[in-house]
């Protein structure tokens, strides 16, 4: 039987950010299912474009590479999003899948950060690699409209109980930067996002009025911000291959 993971990440358009965060969870992926053929693309129909456009990179959409791996005789799929949150694009996915229901086995595996166990393996790592900093640490997600924007509430609460002493904030609460329960000083900002790509380039580091390095530095912060993406961190790919391996088990 044919039967191949599909990961399908939001996707960026700096492809050495994507060598940097997204191949190392890909390739890890492919280790450990090295019996499954393997597919990835984007989401993010704009990104798709611009690549296209600027670059000559032309990546199939979910749904065109679903249709190749049917014209393929492929019977079990597993979709792997590599999102952190199971938002509006995991609600997608989901109803993608459930379009070849009739066609193909097909299952979706969970985001990144689904279970309170999957938080405590990632923020043991971030503990391991920043806990002896002597600074602030902020972590800035990306956010959502989406009820699963309570995630980044589950991330505050599981870096109280394991001690590291960060603050946990969104793009989306810009506005609110003033409220931030930081102490003036050095603050280093952790990117908690699968690629630190352009949102870290335009919405952070840029010196436009609006930016986070215009606001904290005016509001009297030290700012040094890692540029790393969380599909660096190997906590991150192992959880992703768990969630595989779960969905794998739902076919048995």
């Amino acid at each position: 039987m044919k039967k191949a993971i599909l990961m399908i990440s939001f996707g960026t358009s700096h492809l050495a950010q994507k060598k940097e965060s997204i191949d190392p969870c890909i390739e890890a992926i492919k280790e450990a299912f090295k019996e499954w053929d393997t597919y990835e693309t984007f989401s993010s129909g704009f990104l798709r474009k611009k690549l296209k456009e600027e670059q000559g990179l032309v990546l199939p959409s979910p749904k065109e590479l679903m249709e190749k791996l049917k014209e393929l005789g492929y019977k079990q799929v597993i979709i792997q999003p590599l999102f952190l949150i199971e938002g509006i694009e995991y609600d997608k996915l989901i109803e993608l899948a459930k379009s070849y229901e009739k066609d193909i086995q097909v299952q979706v595996g969970k985001a990144l950060l689904s279970q309170r166990e999957d938080y405590k393996a990632l923020v043991q790592e971030l503990a391991r690699e920043y806990s002896q900093m002597e600074t602030q640490l902020l972590v800035l997600g990306h956010g959502s409209t989406h009820e699963a924007h309570t995630s980044y509430h589950i991330l505050q609460e599981v870096l109280d109980e394991t001690g590291l002493k960060a603050c946990v904030t969104t793009l989306e609460d810009r506005d609110k930067i003033y409220t931030l329960p930081l102490e003036k000083g050095k603050v280093t900002l952790i990117p908690f996002m699968l690629v630190a790509g352009n949102h870290i380039l335009k919405d952070v580091l840029s010196d436009e009025e609006t930016s986070w390095k215009s606001g904290l530095t005016k509001l009297g912060y030290d700012l040094e911000v890692i540029q790393r993406g969380l599909g660096s961190y190997k906590s991150t790919s192992q959880i992703y291959i768990q969630h595989i391996g779960n969905a794998m088990r739902l076919y048995k």
